[in-house]
């Protein structure tokens, strides 16, 4: 079972290169994203722009064009980006996927599954960016990139 889609996993990556990115101004363009992540450059771009509408990412056109962050990693949290890109709904559903659970009958993990979503959604929210780049190491974060199907780091 995955907590998040694909398309979420590409964008917390995305949020956490676009940050260690090099250039001054944290502009990445999303060809270059997309190699790094290993990952289409048409679907990056999609999910790069629902990035935007909530204030994450901005973006910026011509020859040195790309996306940088629009607010500092210490005001972006993981449930920003999660919410951005999947919604909110799995914290609002039955662990079984049963309709109705809780209603009338409710399904044998209802009661733990209730307590716990609640947890790892109070924990998405808290946690920054800021809190994720201090918890990693620029070492992890090279040899990842570096070593995704043998595509290079950013840098």
């Amino acid at each position: 079972m995955r907590l998040i889609s694909q398309g979420a996993q590409y964008a917390i990556s995305a949020i956490i290169a676009i940050s260690k990115s090099s250039d001054d101004e944290g502009v990445v363009s999303a060809s270059h994203l997309s190699k790094s992540l290993n990952c289409p450059t048409a679907y990056l771009s999609q999910i790069l722009a629902k990035l935007k509408e909530p204030g994450i990412l901005n973006s910026r056109r011509g020859l040195n064009g790309g996306v940088y962050l629009a607010r500092p990693v210490d005001q972006i949290t993981l449930m920003d980006v999660i919410a951005a890109i999947d919604g909110v709904e799995f914290f609002n559903k039955c662990f079984m996927g049963i309709e109705g659970c809780g209603h009338v009958e409710p399904c044998p993990f209802h009661a733990f599954w209730s307590k716990e979503r609640k947890k790892i959604e109070q924990w998405l929210k808290d946690t920054t960016f800021d809190e994720v780049d201090k918890q990693m190491s620029q070492k992890w974060f090279d040899l990842r990139l570096q070593f995704s199907n043998g595509v290079p780091s950013l840098k």
